[in-house]
């Protein structure tokens, strides 16, 4: 009888060959099912960052309405600017305007909307040693916030985590329209559904100090290169593009074309705002129509 219950046992277990079997099975059923899973993750990361971009056009548009209709800050030189000479512009200065993220904060009472999920970095606000930066989180006593992290690798960064900027050729300087302190008015945009006041951006990770920066303020192929480390085409994180909102406040994914030219150059920012507006993304808010 013993014997007998000892061979019924051994009967039930797996072989070796068995196991092995199995194990394949699992295997290949995770290798089929894990970028599943990983796709469906950013899916909804990206839903959720076209959410923010849409709250922040949205922000935008609240904003403008109480300013006379003119757009908050997304140059450089607006904020960055010496309030007493215009034409005297470095991150020494804080002019008084405040850059788009913190003008149009109020209107959110939500600091989070500015950082997108799969964005690694957030360093849209990280420019070591600028005054201009560190002045505005001061100002708007951002939580966290100190003077002299303007100073501190990363600090200003994990004060005010930002992954979006603003379209800077809506400030007048830039196309040689007006001053530093001029940015358009919604009456001066010929295609407000087609231009864009906000998208997304990368970091360029600096790794001697640990910072990463990118800038509120972007055209696209800023910065481009052809290192894996330059900013533009960082910004592109969602299934190979990026959410973009547009001046009449709405909010749209669009897929990125290719940053390199075929000779294995960068491509230029003259050269990508040109592809971008074909397109259907203008930069030039006097444009009205692709080209």
């Amino acid at each position: 009888m013993n014997h007998l219950r000892l061979k019924s046992a051994r009967s039930t277990g797996f072989t070796l060959i068995e196991l092995l079997v199995v194990i394949a099975i699992i295997a290949i059923l995770a290798a089929i099912l894990f970028p599943v899973f990983a796709q469906a993750r950013e899916k909804a990361r990206q839903t959720s960052c076209l959410s923010n971009v849409k709250q922040i056009g949205t922000a935008v548009m609240m904003y403008t309405q109480d300013y006379d209709e003119v757009v908050p800050q997304t140059g450089w030189q607006g904020p960055c600017t010496n309030p007493l000479n215009v034409s005297q512009a470095s991150d020494n200065y804080f002019s008084g305007q405040f850059a788009f993220p913190i003008a149009s904060a109020p209107y959110i009472k939500n600091w989070q909307i500015f950082s997108c999920p799969s964005d690694p970095l957030k360093g849209g606000w990280a420019k070591l040693g600028s005054y201009c930066y560190e002045e505005q989180l001061l100002q708007v006593h951002m939580p966290g916030a100190y003077a002299g992290m303007r100073s501190v690798p990363k600090a200003m960064e994990t004060v005010f985590p930002l992954s979006y900027a603003g379209n800077y050729w809506l400030n007048k300087v830039y196309l040689g329209r007006g001053t530093a302190a001029t940015m358009v008015n919604l009456a001066d945009i010929a295609a407000p559904a087609n231009c864009f006041f906000t998208t997304e951006v990368g970091s360029y990770f600096d790794p001697t100090t640990g910072n990463a920066f990118a800038g509120w303020y972007i055209i696209p192929a800023y910065g481009n290169t052809t290192s894996p480390v330059q900013r533009w085409a960082m910004g592109g994180r969602h299934g190979g593009g990026r959410n973009w909102n547009f001046c009449d406040g709405h909010a749209k994914w669009f897929k990125d074309p290719p940053f390199v030219n075929p000779d294995g150059t960068a491509m230029s920012s003259t050269q990508a705002v040109a592809v971008y507006r074909r397109m259907g993304v203008y930069t030039d808010y006097m444009w009205d129509s692709p080209q």
